[in-house]
């Protein structure tokens, strides 16, 4: 009995930490006028540019609201610093989203639709 109700705990466990990380793969459309493209899923990473409206984006991986759309490339690391980010954090540094010399783009998946928009959403900032 305790081997089972432990199996169920894990399993149980085991599931609840997937729903925070999933695999998308899946087609989407930028939303807005200017979206910002992070080198990691927190508006603390750098910025490496933007994506426009009706821009399509293909989702490899979502994470807490955020989604990943590119797969890992070099960052360009020279000094500590990367080459591609234009503005916040430059640091190749995990706290960064640069490990071992590489990133990913994430963008805010509020910002995507699953259907090409016929108009930018209003976005208050």
């Amino acid at each position: 009995m305790k081997k089972t109700t432990m199996l169920a705990c894990l399993l149980i466990t085991g599931c609840a930490g997937l729903a925070s990380v999933a695999r998308a793969d899946m087609r989407m459309w930028v939303a807005i006028d200017d979206l910002k493209r992070y080198t990691c899923p927190s508006e603390d990473c750098g910025v490496t540019g933007r994506f426009f409206f009706r821009e399509s984006l293909l989702v490899q991986e979502t994470q807490d609201g955020w989604s990943r759309v590119t797969h890992y490339r070099s960052a360009g690391c020279y000094e500590g610093k990367s080459a591609y980010v234009e503005s916040g954090p430059d640091e190749c540094s995990s706290d960064n989203g640069i490990v071992q010399g590489e990133y990913a783009e994430w963008v805010k998946s509020e910002f995507l639709a699953e259907e090409r928009p016929d108009e930018p959403l209003a976005v208050q900032g």
